[in-house]
């Protein structure tokens, strides 16, 4: 049985990975005013992040449509049995929701499997990985998603924010609504808790937040894959990757991910975050 891997582009998977796993990637849309882009395929992160700063228009994204996900598993039905389809947190995005309407009107039924990672960015990419990379060594459709279920529930997001503007404005602030009476006095770390945006700390500089981020990356213990994710700092991203990379146990060394244009939406300039999938016990 040939199972194909499908994501959405909020899971900030490397080309060369998505090249290498023959994952299938459906892009959100990213609209600035009146001008709409495919994430990933009309709209780099570069051009992205140079049009937030520069061009003064708070950007809207939506998810990809149900025409576009028939599209997409019929184009996949032609050379596969199944399909396991994994995507962002249901309580971030509608993704997940048009996929599984999708799936209803093409009557696929068993030959599909539609997870809510209940995850974003990379944490939702490590679990499309992990799926991806099972099989390719043969898993069926049913191991590959039991694998993808348990990565996600073993990875821990942490995210230090410049700023809530840009949450607030796209209304993804979830539990972390406490912070908006003072949230010109801090900057805050949040988390996903079963997919929804809550505050982990309260920081009042950045450089304690880099420091906080760091402590919670190693409060993590033994890991399976780490990431640091971030929007427009480059070199405070690598050198985070290097300092939590001197002092977890990982399989490999942790990945320097650029929040792509659907989810830095939402993130703003000045995102830095690490990812942690936790080791199996």
């Amino acid at each position: 049985m040939v199972t194909k891997i499908v994501t959405d582009s909020g899971a900030d998977i490397p080309m060369e990975l998505v090249k290498s796993l023959g994952i299938t990637v459906v892009p959100l849309t990213v609209s600035f005013g009146e001008q709409t882009y495919l994430d990933g395929v009309e709209l780099s992160p570069d051009e992205f992040y140079e049009k937030l700063i520069n061009e003064g228009i708070m950007p809207t994204t939506s998810q990809p449509s149900v025409g576009h996900f028939i599209k997409v598993y019929k184009e996949l039905k032609e050379s596969s049995n199944q399909i396991l389809s994994i995507h962002l947190s249901a309580k971030l995005s509608g993704t997940f929701n048009s996929a599984t309407q999708a799936a209803n009107e093409e009557k696929l039924g068993d030959s599909i499997r539609i997870i809510d990672s209940k995850q974003a960015s990379i944490a939702l990419g490590f679990s499309v990985i992990a799926a991806a990379e099972a099989v390719a060594r043969g898993a069926s459709l049913e191991e590959a998603a039991s694998i993808a279920e348990s990565t996600s529930d073993r990875t821990d997001t942490f995210i230090l924010f410049d700023t809530l503007e840009y949450l607030v404005k796209g209304g993804r602030i979830g539990r972390a609504n406490a912070l908006l009476g003072n949230v010109l006095q801090i900057k805050p770390i949040l988390t996903l808790d079963d997919g929804e945006i809550a505050t982990k700390l309260k920081i009042r500089t950045l450089k304690k937040g880099i420091q906080s981020l760091q402590a919670l990356a190693e409060e993590c213990g033994d890991l399976e894959s780490a990431a640091v994710l971030y929007t427009t700092d480059t070199a405070e991203a690598s050198n985070l990757a290097n300092r939590i990379g001197n002092k977890l146990v990982t399989k490999s060394k942790p990945i320097v991910v650029r929040l792509s244009p659907a989810v830095g939406t939402h993130g703003g300039p000045g995102v830095i975050g690490v990812v942690c999938v936790k080791a199996k016990p």
